[in-house]
């Protein structure tokens, strides 16, 4: 895997569009939040287009701009400016551009999971599910801090208090894939279908009835998914019943006999905590930590 260097305060922080729009008001809010900490920022024009529920004019154009910021060398690290739909309509118009040969710290999550997937898998680059736009508009310390270190500055991340739902004694290892479980799912089939194989499933989801999950995390069962990787990580499952939640957890992944990492504070939460995907990671139970080795 490649790790993409440390950011370089000499260059700018690239924004990005992939999937859904905002409002330009709130971008901007974003970007003068980024300055007030010291980063110079460069917007990609898509930003500002609306195309229904996309953002920008095209997925051409969209695809052009996450190729420009890739490119350009002022660009040390690329944000995502939100999530939504959008990111698995760009394969068409950037699967021959060789991202390998541009390594920067790429961040987002949600619906920008499809992109990590195919940089991960095609490219064996390191990424970071982490906070967009919104997320860091709430001033939340463990979220920019999580951003600055983890992604920004590439420091190793350990997790430590961590619950197990598996109480063996133990540990697994692995890089770590995934991010969130719809869109994970609806990889299967396709050219970018996520390998899980030896790998930490990381996976977190947000306003879905408890039903709802279990059909998903039944299609991973049955896809092999579950059955092939090394061990679970489950990030923020809000937005429903919690506790039903739980349980339909419980009842699917517990035959699998798995290490279930649970309630890490990643996803659409906040804290929202940054993630680095393709990078080694260690589920310790006895020690109740999660460390990640790039």
């Amino acid at each position: 895997m490649i790790k993409p260097p440390s950011f370089n305060r000499s260059k700018k922080i690239g924004i990005v569009a992939l999937a859904g729009p905002m409002d330009s008001e709130v971008l901007l809010k974003g970007e003068d939040y980024l300055k007030s900490l010291g980063y110079d920022v460069l917007i990609a024009p898509s930003c500002f287009e609306r195309n229904r529920y996309l953002a920008g004019n095209s997925d051409e154009e969209r695809a052009l701009d996450l190729k420009m910021l890739f490119a350009e060398d002022e660009i040390g690290a690329i944000l995502n400016m939100r999530g939504g739909y959008g990111s698995n309509r760009l394969l068409p118009y950037i699967y021959d551009f060789n991202f390998a040969k541009y390594p920067k710290p790429f961040i987002g999550y949600s619906d920008i999971t499809y992109m990590h997937i195919y940089l991960n898998q095609k490219y064996n680059l390191i990424t970071y599910h982490g906070p967009m736009i919104r997320d860091l508009l709430k001033v939340e310390k463990l979220t920019t801090d999580g951003l600055i270190k983890t992604a920004l500055a590439g420091e190793p991340l350990t997790l430590k208090g961590v619950n197990f739902l598996v109480k063996e004694i133990g540990s697994v290892s692995g890089r770590t894939v995934g991010g969130n479980l719809t869109v994970i799912c609806s990889t299967l089939g396709t050219m970018n279908e996520i390998d899980t194989i030896g790998k930490i499933l990381f996976l977190e989801e947000v306003n879905e009835e408890p039903y709802v999950i279990d059909r998903m995390l039944t299609q991973l069962v049955y896809a092999g998914k579950i059955h092939d990787c090394a061990g679970i990580m489950l990030g923020d499952f809000s937005g429903a019943d919690t506790v039903e939640i739980m349980k339909t957890i419980e009842k699917v992944l517990l035959p699998t006999r798995k290490i279930i990492a649970l309630g890490i504070p990643a996803g659409h939460t906040s804290p929202n905590l940054t993630i680095p995907l393709g990078a080694m990671c260690v589920l310790d139970v006895e020690n109740g930590s999660i460390e990640f080795e790039e």
